[in-house]
């Protein structure tokens, strides 16, 4: 055995431990490594949520893999991608759509996992509710001849509530643009011209709303996630190779794609539009009466539109906004006629029906629809004795019509006569006895009342007073849609 004596050995309770600057330094270094753990933490657990969010719970994408159709490039657009990119995607997009606006990152998003492969050509496409998104337009197309439209086109996302005449102004001094050129630019025939051309290949192209897309010429519409953004690509650029493997330089991909393509959609629904079982056919003409309804418009209108709707659906109200636009656009042309149908989850929306019909008994039913439409969640009999004080309606017969059983009766009416029609969801609408449903944009309704306006004028040029066209056209309207 030796004669060297072992070291005590140190228990950790017993460890010196460090003091003074030492003992700041060391527990400064711990208070930062915590930190930077805990901002790590957060760091993968946020991209973490977004892997789950959109692996889990987003929707795959309805592929299309139809008919392409053919959209000729001037060469002048905007565009981000390379010309011999593999997929190219025309976006038809208007500067006063919220959708519109939300596009972008997505797409970028997506992008960004097969870059140099993808192109995106930005095509103007202003629908006629949206007052400013013509100016806006041009605006861009002006700023685009100075090499700033993706700046300019980033602005005007950014300030979809501002694009006065002379707010537009603003922003080209925001980019520091030449301004003489930039006002002269975005008033000039040139600049109407390009948006014209623009719109009219999307109309060809079968955009009817926006945001539209043609990616290698398969349709596609809304703001869609950057996970269907790349499955959509993926599946285009497996076409786009076999071209390239067999011999096709990657420069004439596009073209050689849309040599074979349709030169025209018009007319055409999109996948997502199919018709469920038992619902109006979009494209045949129903017998749907009208039974002294309250009306907005004339009688002797070519076009009626009657809409069945539910004071508490928010897609009901969500409409309203769209309904007063066509009002304004088609004055005098057209008369909106409406029908209670108040569903089985709004339990408050019947009593809403019975005091807004009560109000009509009073030439007011408009005053106090907006009324409901501005507060859905209160539907109680005070609250509607109020809004018939501020009306000005006599509240005492206003009180009786409330309870009163023909009232009850034309709300049963109005339910089964849209039970009769297949109509099963509010808003619903027919024009001139044709189905549209939903709380659509303005386009898609000015779609159907442009051709019916066409086919009623056709009616009156034939003799039909204009008074009669409605009658008319119903005489040879079908009563349901059958099974």
């Amino acid at each position: 055995m030796s004669d060297v004596k072992a070291e005590p050995q140190t228990s950790p309770e017993q460890a010196p431990k460090p003091s003074g600057p030492e003992q700041a330094k060391r527990s400064f270094s711990s208070i930062a490594l915590a930190v930077l753990g805990f901002a790590a933490t957060l760091g993968v657990g946020f991209y973490a949520g977004q892997w789950i969010k959109e692996y889990f719970f987003t929707a795959s994408a309805t592929i299309e893999e139809g008919e392409r159709y053919r959209v000729d490039l001037r060469g002048d657009e905007p565009q981000i991608g390379p010309n011999d990119a593999l997929v190219t995607i025309l976006e038809f997009s208007d500067f006063q759509c919220p959708y519109c606006a939300k596009v972008a990152e997505p797409l970028k998003d997506a992008m960004g996992s097969y870059e140099g492969d993808v192109r995106v050509v930005f095509k103007h496409f202003p629908l006629t509710g949206h007052k400013q998104a013509a100016p806006a337009a041009q605006a861009a197309w002006a700023a685009h001849q100075q090499g700033k439209f993706w700046e300019m086109h980033d602005l005007l996302f950014a300030n979809q509530r501002a694009l006065s005449d002379e707010d537009l102004g603003k922003l080209g001094e925001k980019l520091g643009l030449d301004l003489p050129r930039y006002e002269t630019d975005r008033h000039s025939d040139a600049g109407r011209a390009s948006v014209d051309a623009d719109q009219t290949a999307g109309n060809k192209g079968g955009a009817s709303g926006t945001p539209y897309f043609l990616v290698n010429g398969h349709p596609y519409s809304g703001a869609l996630p950057a996970k269907q953004w790349r499955e959509i690509i993926k599946y285009e650029m497996k076409a786009a190779q076999r071209l390239v493997d067999a011999g096709t330089p990657r420069a004439e991909v596009y073209t050689t794609l849309m040599k074979e393509a349709k030169a025209s959609r018009a007319g055409k629904a999109s996948a997502a539009a199919k018709r469920r079982p038992g619902e109006p056919f979009p494209e045949k003409t129903y017998r749907v009466p009208l039974d002294m309804r309250p009306q907005h418009g004339p009688d002797d209108a070519l076009v009626t539109m009657v809409e069945f709707s539910d004071f508490q659906c928010p897609f009901c109200k969500k409409v309203t906004g769209t309904l007063d636009e066509i009002k304004e656009q088609y004055k005098g042309d057209l008369r909106l006629v409406f029908r209670q149908r108040p569903l089985p989850m709004h339990p408050e929306a019947r009593e809403g029906a019975k005091a807004a019909l009560a109000a009509h008994r009073q030439g007011k039913f408009w005053e106090m629809h907006d009324k409901l439409f501005g507060n859905p969640s209160d539907m109680s009999k005070p609250t509607f004795m109020r809004y018939a004080q501020e009306l000005g309606l006599d509240t005492a017969m206003f009180e009786l019509d409330l309870e009163s059983a023909e009232i009850t009766q034309m709300i049963k009416d109005d339910e089964a006569h849209a039970d009769r029609l297949g109509s099963r969801g509010a808003p619903a609408f027919f024009i001139n006895g044709r189905f549209i449903s939903g709380a659509q944009p303005f386009a898609n309704f000015a779609a159907l009342i442009d051709e019916e306006k066409a086919r009623a004028q056709k009616l009156v040029d034939a003799g039909t007073p204009r008074a009669k066209v409605y009658e008319k056209i119903m005489d040879g309207a079908e009563e349901t849609p059958g099974p």
